[in-house]
């Protein structure tokens, strides 16, 4: 799908935040948190056990009013949730615990996970990836210490490298493997064709990783495959 070489591209993203200097019209930069929405479970639903519990929470998912404001922008927004929660389906991988996890890490928070890879060109601002919420599917060393890595959110599938500083430091120690999740924020786009992108993965831009080992606490897992509203 790419004509570059490998080692090309790889070469162009081995690039760290602390490797770019800063021009004198730089701003001050207020971190991204995940938006603040309204709680809008005032009328509980009864928790039905078994297999017809996960198809009754999975269609409160998906009835599930996420709001982020009301310009049209918001709304193409909100089309675009909805038609990735109908579209992921029964898919494993949102059902893993690392992934359920997550969810229940990012819902804390107060925020919602969506998906934003398969049209990612929409959520670019300023060559930056606001945030993004993805499961490793493969990841590779490169000649280069860092790591190539396929990464998969509800919408679907992007390439990628997570620089070496990431991979070395204590806090992620031998947590960057097939299965891991990772919540990431303002993370450096790089499109050497308008339908190729690849995302440029740095110290800064990782929030946390959840191990493929890890387990689940909530049984709420089948909102783990479409998102999750709060």
């Amino acid at each position: 799908m790419n004509s570059m070489p490998d080692l090309e591209w790889e070469q162009l993203l081995d690039i760290d935040d602390s490797d770019l200097r800063l021009s004198a019209t730089t701003q001050n930069r207020v971190s991204p948190t995940f938006p603040r929405v309204a709680n809008y479970d005032e009328n509980p639903i009864r928790k039905i056990p078994g297999p017809a519990g996960i198809v009754q929470i999975q269609k409160k998912c998906k009835i599930a009013d996420i709001r982020y404001g009301v310009d049209d922008s918001v709304m193409a927004t909100q089309d675009y949730i909805k038609k990735v929660i109908d579209d992921v389906g029964e898919d494993y991988d949102f059902k893993s615990g690392p992934w359920v996890r997550t969810v229940e890490y990012v819902k804390a928070d107060g925020g919602i996970v969506i998906g934003c890879f398969a049209d990612i060109k929409k959520f670019i601002k300023k060559g930056k990836l606001e945030k993004a919420v993805a499961i490793i599917k493969s990841c590779t060393p490169n000649v280069l210490g860092d790591l190539n890595v396929t990464l998969k959110d509800v919408s679907g599938l992007i390439s990628g490298t997570i620089h070496h500083k990431v991979v070395d430091d204590l806090r992620f120690e031998k947590k960057f493997t097939v299965g891991a999740v990772l919540i990431l924020k303002n993370v450096s786009v790089f499109s050497p064709k308008q339908s190729v992108h690849y995302l440029n993965i740095t110290i800064k831009n990782v929030v946390e990783v959840f191990s493929k080992d890890i387990v689940a606490l909530s049984s709420d897992v089948g909102c783990s495959g479409s998102g999750f509203e709060v």
